[in-house]
């Protein structure tokens, strides 16, 4: 049986109530996960591929932000 996305998100919601997390909505978790596909290292084609329908621009954003702080700890380590 083929899940809808309004399915999903129901069932999300029941296991971020269970979990006490319902302020990390879809959106949220999928922000978080291109974050650490991007710290991890991931292209942006390999973020598309994985994280499913979202527009380039916006895994530029979100990565983009992930890579500056991995830069910017980069730089603190390197004044050590």
């Amino acid at each position: 049986m083929k899940l809808t996305y309004r399915r999903m998100a129901e069932i999300m919601l029941a296991e971020r109530k269970r979990l006490g997390t319902e302020e990390n909505d879809l959106h949220a978790m999928r922000y978080r996960g291109i974050m650490e596909l991007a710290s991890a290292g991931c292209s942006d084609d390999e973020i598309a591929s994985y994280s499913g329908p979202v527009t380039m621009a916006m895994i530029r954003k979100y990565a983009g932000i992930a890579r500056q702080i991995m830069r910017a700890r980069q730089a603190s380590a390197k004044q050590k």
